[in-house]
């Protein structure tokens, strides 16, 4: 825009067609007033410009620097962002370290004790708690030896007492025989559980399906389906099968009885490949993670005693021909967590001793706060 210093002293540019030569004064007003338009209208337009420009400028500001309440925001989300990633790595690696946990890391000895599996932060028990669990372990001990694991799947925290005391299973060790079957032998394809077999001994003479034979085994803990299982199956690999899980021989092939004596630190490191067995969501796998809900005898469900738990156990008891035994083991499912349990001891089984297991289950339960 030109610069105007007066009215008087405007000069026409060179091309310019207001010519003030030869002009009148009359001619000369009404030039200088379209002059005044043409700059007024200059003026106008450049101001114009001028707020468009800085409307322009102050929305694309607007839209580069966003207010308090939006980096508010944004901040947040990015936090939440990067705690699930952490999250996610945290849990991915712990599974890791679980995977690879050495069971041999539960301590041993006539103390309660808690331990972990994946680091060296060990829980510690309420005393209420601790208080509950030795009452139940010395009322057990009236009776006969006794020894306990209880862990947590997720965290790897647990507790124990007398970890390898060694007591005759009983017929707690039906199930885990039932798990080398279908893990390592129907899942290969190897076996059906159509296929007959021939039973023996006592009052079951006749064929029946490795389904019927493993179905009475489990849930209704018979004898002779058992025997019957371990005469056609132990030797197709279960003694590679248990080795490879870190079992010694003695528990994989008892020459004096097909129900072997083991630990609790034995049982634990067994119910745990049974844990990993069932969560393969398999038509097998399925079917006897229900057969194990439904056994007929538990005294961990007994103890607990809660519908909103899921309880799938395999239990043993005996009391006779030299034979003493009150046993439980199993997984314990609440609160989308899921808790390892074996309880053994020597006592005779009674009603006494079954009460006292069941009361000891339910102290062990009640500790998993602490094991989170």
């Amino acid at each position: 825009m030109r610069n105007i210093a007066s009215r008087d002293e405007y000069v026409p540019q060179h091309g310019s067609r207001y010519k003030t030569k030869g002009t009148s004064s009359r001619g000369l007003a009404g030039a200088r007033i379209r002059v005044r338009k043409i700059a007024a209208i200059g003026m106008l337009t450049s101001a114009v410009i001028i707020l468009g420009i800085t409307v322009k400028t102050y929305a694309s500001e607007r839209t580069g620097r966003p207010d308090a309440s939006t980096v508010q925001l944004q901040n947040e989300k990015v936090s939440k962002s990067k705690a699930s990633a952490d999250q996610a790595l945290s849990t991915a690696d712990l599974k890791t370290r679980l995977s690879k946990a050495d069971f041999n890391d539960i301590p041993s000895g006539d103390t309660v004790r808690t331990f972990s599996l994946v680091d060296n932060k060990t829980p510690a028990l309420e005393d209420e708690s601790l208080a509950s669990l030795q009452d139940a372990l010395c009322r057990a001990q009236e009776l006969g030896d006794v020894g306990v694991v209880f862990y947590d799947l997720s965290s790897g925290r647990g507790v124990t007492y007398n970890a390898d005391v060694e007591v005759y299973g009983a017929s707690s060790y039906k199930a885990l025989y039932a798990l080398y079957i279908c893990e390592m032998l129907v899942e290969s394809g190897q076996v059906s559980l159509d296929w007959p077999l021939a039973t023996y001994g006592g009052y079951s003479m006749g064929w029946q399906t490795v389904r019927d034979l493993i179905e009475a085994a489990v849930v209704n803990s018979d004898n002779d389906s058992f025997i019957a299982l371990r005469a056609a199956f132990d030797h197709d690999g279960y003694e590679d099968w248990i080795a490879n899980l870190g079992v010694d021989d003695e528990t994989a092939l008892n020459p004096m009885s097909d129900f072997p004596t083991y630990c609790p630190r034995t049982s634990a490191r067994l119910w745990r490949e049974m844990s990993e067995y069932l969560s393969m969501d398999t038509e097998t796998s399925q079917w006897l993670s229900g057969l194990l809900a439904s056994t007929s005898r538990s005294f961990i469900r007994d103890g607990i005693a809660d519908e909103q738990v899921l309880v799938r156990n395999k239990a043993g008891w005996i009391s006779e021909d030299g034979y003493y035994s009150t046993c439980d083991a199993g997984l314990i499912d609440i609160d989308d967590r899921t808790y390892v349990m074996s309880v053994m001891t020597s006592m005779p089984w009674s009603d006494r001793s079954s009460e006292v297991t069941a009361a000891i289950a339910k102290a062990l339960f009640d500790t998993r706060a602490a094991l989170a």
